[in-house]
């Protein structure tokens, strides 16, 4: 499947619909762009993982996603909010790379907002008492399945939980067709936009 953007030359045309494709995919959890891959900076490598997408401002030039504030990702963010997107869609071989400041979230009303608004199953991902990476002799697993959970639970659950804003500066787009790979940059910083040899 080709989408008829992907072959224009209106560079605006074409960054208008990656930030549509973006949003679209919080909707599903069966779209592409559903999930992300995160890079931040660890103390000698590089860090990735895969997140689930939250939000997406396409105005705002926003993509949210939630993390456990005991989880190593928190604090590679605390100590450098600089980070890295990376989002594939294979059926479209559709690329797309964004770099971004990170804005944590904990005790404010912005997570505040995003927890009310969770759903249960979420939220019983942060009831655990091990801290994420944490080493254990066997696999400790949740019922993300159950319907009512422990008020104290949740209370204990919600002081894990924290959303990481990021704030879009730049967006690499990568199309790959057999009449020729398209590659565009769009700068947010300097608010320019130009082809790029793929």
């Amino acid at each position: 499947m080709v989408l008829d953007w992907c072959l224009d030359t209106d560079l605006k045309n074409i960054e208008q619909h990656c930030w549509q494709l973006l949003y679209e995919g919080v909707r599903s959890y069966k779209n592409p762009f559903h999930h992300g891959v995160i890079s931040s900076f660890s103390d000698a490598f590089p860090s990735a993982r895969t997140v689930i997408i939250r939000e997406v401002d396409p105005d705002q030039k926003m993509i949210r996603f939630n993390t456990d504030i005991r989880s190593p990702k928190f604090a590679e963010i605390s100590a450098n909010p600089n980070i890295c997107w990376l989002f594939y869609d294979e059926k479209l071989r559709m690329q797309m790379r964004c770099l971004a400041i990170a804005n944590l979230h904990v005790n404010d009303p912005v997570a505040e907002k995003a927890w009310d608004e969770a759903r249960l199953n979420c939220k019983i991902t942060y009831t655990s008492p091990q801290a994420p990476g944490t080493p254990l002799n066997e696999p400790f697993l949740l019922d993300l399945n159950k319907e009512h959970v422990p008020d104290e639970e949740l209370a204990s659950a919600r002081r894990n939980f924290s959303i990481v804003n990021t704030k879009v500066l730049s967006l690499d787009w990568t199309f790959l067709h057999h009449k020729g790979n398209r590659r565009a940059w769009f700068d947010y910083r300097k608010n320019m936009q130009t082809w790029m040899q793929s």
